[in-house]
């Protein structure tokens, strides 16, 4: 008998054939799941052009669910911050970056990837003192 996966298992099974698509993509892969201060970046990236990728996985297992949505003004808020706090670390500020989404409906066990480079931009600015 086949048990249901939950969420969190749902979850990481989309984030892992995110990642992959990325990788197919000629993507060097840089964190997955990078958090701070209650925001987290599913997968964060290196293009080929050298711009790095913040990367927000959602995924549908029902027909009908369009998981854009569950990308709300506070979640793409909470993704910005937490960019900004990897580029002061890890890169610069000024480093060529975007947001892009990766939706994934997932039919019997089968993930269908639809990637929209540019998905969001943050209409924040970091305060300079």
């Amino acid at each position: 008998m086949k048990r249901k996966l939950q969420s969190k298992e749902k979850g990481t099974f989309a984030e892992l054939h995110a990642a992959a698509y990325l990788r197919r993509k000629g993507c060097m892969l840089l964190a997955r799941n990078y958090a701070y201060r209650g925001g987290e970046i599913d997968i964060i990236a290196q293009d080929t052009e050298g711009r790095i990728i913040f990367a927000e996985v959602k995924s549908s297992w029902k027909i009908g669910k369009e998981p854009l949505y569950r990308l709300s003004r506070k979640k793409q808020f909470r993704i910005w911050r937490t960019a900004c706090h990897y580029l002061h670390h890890h890169a610069d500020s000024n480093h060529l970056s975007r947001f892009d989404a990766l939706l994934i409906h997932i039919q019997n066990f089968i993930p269908h990837i639809k990637h929209y480079p540019g998905a969001f931009e943050s209409a924040y600015v970091i305060p300079m003192s």
